[in-house]
């Protein structure tokens, strides 16, 4: 499953050279420093767990569902279902009586044994169906119900407020929605076949899981599909779409069909959006070793999808908004998306997590399949840069949100868990794996654990033994510091050359917190010299203490030094060298990864050769990553010259270098950036995402004059609302009071849902201390939809009013979904406990007016000093 947070085509793609993954074969994973598992796990900023989580254990199975035959009635008009569930089950527990199903909201019409259709004993409490079995060891029962699902399977047509909404139904039983439409044991350790025989409207489309048997007409307007999935699965993978679509056929071998289907006239954007697929499974079956596992693979496009995607078996549903125009694929894709869901197809599917606290079993690996898509697409450094830039994804929840451990079993929804540390975190745990046992390890390693534990549930220990197994070493280091335990290491490197000795003294020191959940980290680190010969000598080191010195052999003062060149290790890395050693090696050494964290670093070296060197990394360096960050840093300065070098690239050919220079440029509050910004945004861009920055960073000047540009901007039609979504933000970064109303209005039902959720965020930069905005945002919070109230939510925390707290607490009670509930928990413990202050933001925005006031000012003293020196010669010819 994808979450809407990671379907972002504003976030950069990348680009392609090649190099071979050097892994560490040291024993660096030892436990020297390593802590204890806590029992409560949490840390960081909050705590993870909120008041009243309990530890989820195994979910008791006294009888096994084996096949699930479902026949179903679609009403359409009346969004509800006819159904008969025959469920086939057999005895695990020689004393259980009882067969408990979940059913949640059903018309129970009768329980019966299908042979001979004889009654049995039930009770049904509306949420749990417990059918009485006496001493029957195996049979099949019968369920004949009636449900209008609030979950689970959803039901679209046009309304008031989307008139063009096509007319729809789908499922989505991740991680515990099936119930709501069928019953079942829902949970992700019971695997079943299935059957789904469903009746729907004449003309439409119906897809499901496994092979279409029979479709055939049952009355004038009405036909029924017959869908087989013979291979067994979890309940939460069991679909159903069903809906008027256009079929895209990219079968490449007979016995392997690949279809998409998309709404009729969008042909074009589902083969440019989709059309890799085919790739995808060549290459994820060479990889694993394990051929694509299921009779077809189908990818299907739906409207008002809640999540980004979901990996069905043999059909994944996405989200429409998927689908690229000609400029949106500028600079934006659908490949990670598509690489991720048909990564489950593996990775979820074949092998399944044995209960959601080991969702990154199939979450990580999918996460992880994006990078490799690519890597073989666009090369080694776009590789890294993605997991660079999900890194930084992590590190931005672990900061701001809570810390956990990937594998946790206190949580109060399975949703809660699906997060920056399951899928981000736990993709570069398997970087972070292949790294150090190596390609041929590695991959022997998964394809034993698939094939070991091929349709079975897993768990960590299962991926552990299997690697153990294929490289012949003991990893169990490794997987308690990085899945069992929580946080990251941050590395500082310090590097000083001895002339007389010569040695080049280097200290690895690690600088985060230690405590019962962060541990000091075992690491195997790479420290890389580079002599002025060119030559490249590497160290392979071990730090498993806080801090520890080496002396290395080295004949001449290096030109630079890099620690993790090959970037195989999560953590927030800086190095303490010289600024020249970071000019040469932003210049010269043949990694992007080497280079983008020189050019990071160089932010911190606000001198004339440090800024010419970050201008020429953002004008010519091969890879736009490195151009990126140089940008980035130029921004982080703010000084004249940064400004200076920043304009002289705002038109770079490549449009995701462009993005970062307009966001660097909205860093400078001024008069100037503001209208460089404006003037870029009037005259537009071949990139959508380009001119959606340009706006952003127009707000973010703080600059009145960018007003009424941003407000033009909120007109403009562009592929997912992204244009007004960045005027959206950019208004609400700007801080102007008359963007109230225009806000306010944008948060109307009739507007886009992600413009409606910008427009939501706006307001909380906006809405301090007025009460009419605090009211509208509480009076959204009536609304169902699971992506708008959260970030509601969000919004009312930041605005910190204590009034506040009966809306949030009214949500609570009034809600069942997961993502919203546990945003309304957080939202409150933050209201009750008046955490961060809007003071604290006026002290912070304060602080960054004070620091422009310094830079002007050094602006105006290096100008000064400059005038001098040309004056100087002049003024001596003079005196003599």
């Amino acid at each position: 499953m994808t979450s809407p947070m990671r379907v972002d085509p504003i976030a950069p793609r990348a680009v392609r050279p090649t190099a071979r993954m050097n892994g560490h074969r040291g024993s660096g994973w030892g436990h020297r420093c390593g802590g204890r598992v806590p029992a409560d796990p949490g840390g960081g900023p909050r705590p993870f767990a909120l008041p009243g989580d309990p530890e989820r254990f195994r979910r008791a199975r006294p009888f096994d569902l084996t096949h699930l035959r479902l026949d179903i009635a679609l009403d359409v008009p009346a969004r509800s279902v006819s159904a008969v569930a025959e469920l086939t089950f057999s005895r695990r527990d020689p004393d259980a009586r009882v067969l408990l199903l979940d059913a949640v909201a059903f018309e129970v019409e009768s329980v019966t044994l299908a042979a001979g259709d004889a009654p049995l004993p039930f009770a049904y409490d509306g949420e749990a169906l417990q059918v009485t079995l006496g001493a029957l060891s195996s049979g099949v029962v019968r369920v004949r119900y009636r449900a209008r699902p609030r979950r689970g399977l959803y039901f679209l047509a046009p309304d008031a407020d989307a008139p063009t909404r096509p007319e729809q139904v789908w499922s989505q039983c991740q991680d515990e929605d099936a119930r709501y439409w069928f019953p079942c044991h829902d949970s992700p350790d019971m695997r079943m076949t299935t059957e789904l025989l469903v009746t729907a409207p004449s003309g439409w489309t119906v897809l499901s899981n496994g092979t279409l048997l029979e479709r055939t007409r049952t009355t004038a307007d009405a036909e029924r599909w017959h869908w087989q999935q013979t291979t067994a699965h979890p309940s939460y993978l069991v679909t159903l779409v069903a809906g008027t679509f256009s079929e895209l056929d990219a079968t490449r071998d007979a016995s392997l069909p690949v279809r998409f289907y998309v709404d009729p006239g969008r042909e074009a954007e589902g083969w440019r959006s989709l059309g890799r697929t085919a790739d995808m499974i060549e290459h994820f079956s060479a990889l694993t070793g394990v051929p694509y596992p299921w009779p077809k693979y189908d990818q299907v496009a739906v409207h008002d999808f809640t999540f980004g995607g979901m990996e069905n078996t043999s059909v994944s549903t996405l989200t429409e908004r998927c689908l690229l125009d000609e400029r949106a694929a500028l600079d934006a894709t659908a490949d990670d998306l598509v690489a991720h869901e048909l990564a489950h197809q593996w990775f979820g599917d074949l092998v399944t997590c044995h209960d959601w606290s080991q969702a990154w079993l199939n979450e990580g690996f999918a996460t992880f399949f994006e990078h490799l898509d690519v890597e073989r697409k666009d090369g080694r450094d776009a590789y890294l840069y993605n997991l660079k830039q999900h890194a930084d994804a992590y590190f931005g929840e672990d900061d701001a949100r809570y810390r956990r451990p990937v594998v946790c079993a206190t949580w109060g929804a399975p949703i809660d868990l699906f997060d920056r540390h399951l899928y981000e975190k736990g993709g570069w745990v398997l970087h972070m794996l292949r790294s150090e046992l190596g390609d041929p390890v590695f991959w022997a390693g998964v394809k034993e654990y698939l094939t070991r534990h091929r349709g079975r549930s897993v768990e960590t220990r299962d991926l552990q033994r299997a690697m153990e197994d294929a490289s012949g070493r003991s990893l169990g280091g490794f997987f308690k510091q990085w899945i069992l335990q929580a946080g990251h290491p941050e590395l500082e490197l310090d590097a000083r050359f001895d002339a007389e000795a010569p040695r080049l003294h280097v200290t690895l020191r690690q600088t985060q917190a230690v405590d019962a959940v962060t541990p000091c980290f075992a690491l195997p680190v790479t420290v890389s010299v580079m002599h002025a010969s060119g030559e490249e000598q590497r160290h392979s080191l071990v730090l498993d203490d806080r801090s520890r010195s080496f002396a290395l052999p080295c004949e001449a003062a290096p030109r630079w030094v890099s620690v993790d060149p090959d970037g195989a290790l999560l953590a927030k890395v800086t190095s303490s060298v010289p600024a020249a050693m970071l000019r040469e090696a932003l210049a010269g050494d043949p990694r992007a990864l080497v280079r983008w964290r020189a050019a990071a670093s160089l932010a911190r070296h606000d001198d004339e050769l440090s800024v010419a060197a970050l201008e020429k990394a953002l004008r010519d360096d091969a890879f736009w990553g490195v151009s990126a960050e140089a940008a980035r840093a130029l921004g982080e300065l703010r000084g004249r010259m940064a400004w200076e070098a920043l304009s002289r690239s705002v038109d770079h050919a490549h449009p995701k270098v462009r993005r970062a220079v307009a966001r660097a440029l909205g860093e400078f509050r001024t008069d100037a950036a503001a209208a460089l910004l404006v003037g870029k945004l009037k005259a537009g861009d071949a990139s959508w995402l380009v001119e959606s920055e340009l706006a952003k960073a127009a707000g973010r000047t703080r600059r009145a004059t960018a007003y009424d540009a941003l407000v033009g901007a909120l007109a403009r039609e562009s592929w997912r609302d992204v244009v007004r979504i960045g005027a959206v933000e950019g208004l609400g970064a700007l801080r102007d009071a008359r963007a109230i109303p225009l806000l306010l209005a944008l948060t109307a039902p009739s507007v886009g849902a992600s413009t409606r959720r910008a427009a939501v965020g706006a307001l909380a930069e906006l809405g301090e201390e007025r009460r009419e905005v605090r009211e509208a945002l509480e009076q959204l919070l009536e609304e169902r939809d699971p992506h708008l109230v959260p970030e509601v939510l969000r919004a009312l925390t930041r605005l910190r009013d204590a009034a506040s707290v009966e809306p949030v607490s009214r949500v609570l009670r009034m809600t069942d979904d997961g993502r919203v509930r546990r945003a309304a928990r957080e939202a409150l413990r933050s209201l009750q406990s008046r955490e961060g202050s809007e003071e604290l933001r006026r002290l912070r925005d304060q602080v960054e007016a004070l620091r422009d006031e310094v830079r002007a000012v050094r602006d105006q003293v290096a100008a000064a000093s400059a005038t001098r020196k040309t004056e100087r010669p002049a003024a001596s010819k003079r005196r003599r």
